[in-house]
Formats: C-alpha cells, sequence, structure tokens
C-alpha cells in the first residue's frame, strides 16, 4: 500500500481538491471513481497526490462542473462560465429593483421607444434590460 502523503491545511492540489469534491457529494472513493470513469485504484492514487494528464483533468472537471484551475489549485472561479451556479442570486433588494423598474413610466417609455427602433416588442426589451440590472451590466 503506498504511503498517504500528508497535505497541510492550505496546501491545495488536485488531490484535496478530488477529496473536497468527493466529501461534498457524501460519495466513497469506489463511487468517485466510477463517476470519473477510473479504477478505484487511480482514484485512490490521485486522492494521495499522484499526478496525472491534463485531458484526464479537463475530463474531472467536466463531470464535477467546475474549472481545471480550481480543481488542481483552487484559483478563479469554482464553477465554469454559463453554469447556473454563476449567476447572482435573486435577493429580496433585487426583485425590489425589478419592480420599480418594470413600473417606472419613463423606464416604459423608454422601452417603447428601443422597441421600435429594434423591432422587438417592449416587453423583450424591457426583459433585457432587467436582465441587464440583475447581471451587473447596467
Amino acid at each position: 500500500m503506498p504511503k498517504r502523503k500528508i497535505f497541510p491545511d492550505n496546501v491545495v492540489n488536485l488531490a484535496t481538491q478530488l477529496r473536497y469534491f468527493r466529501r461534498r457529494e457524501g460519495l466513497s472513493q469506489a463511487e468517485m471513481a466510477k463517476k470519473l470513469d477510473v479504477s478505484v485504484s487511480l482514484y485512490t492514487k490521485l486522492e494521495i497526490g499522484a499526478e496525472t494528464t491534463p485531458q484526464r483533468i479537463e475530463h474531472f472537471a467536466l463531470v464535477l462542473h467546475t474549472t481545471p484551475e480550481f480543481l488542481t489549485n483552487g484559483t478563479g472561479a469554482e464553477y465554469p462560465p454559463g453554469d447556473p451556479a454563476n449567476l447572482p442570486r435573486l435577493t429580496d433588494e433585487i426583485l425590489n429593483r425589478v419592480i420599480t423598474m418594470a413600473m417606472d413610466s419613463d423606464m416604459q417609455s423608454t422601452a417603447v421607444k428601443m422597441a421600435e427602433k429594434s423591432g422587438r416588442t417592449p416587453v423583450a426589451v424591457m426583459t433585457m434590460l432587467v436582465k441587464a440590472m440583475v447581471l451587473g451590466d447596467g
């Protein structure tokens, strides 16, 4: 049996991240190995610090819905671009801003004018404006 590597608390690498994802999902090593489509033996080695290929890391990141950078060293975004987990949560504050914006007569008039110029409906224009506000683009 290989000697287990002991990583200090502040070390983040593929081994510690794999363990993090496995424990977060409540999986055994065998279940995680199956999910990642590798042997239990290889998975066990990876969790104690064995190296692997960049292609395999890309595959693991895809399966675990994360980014290769986060998986290998904990930097960058945990979730890939476009993942719903990256979207802001609809808080009461944002919801109140959206309702206020939608009810504002100047905003409604602007949406109608923009709709006429763009060939879209006022509702579609207002939706774009609200999305921009919620996502922080406007």
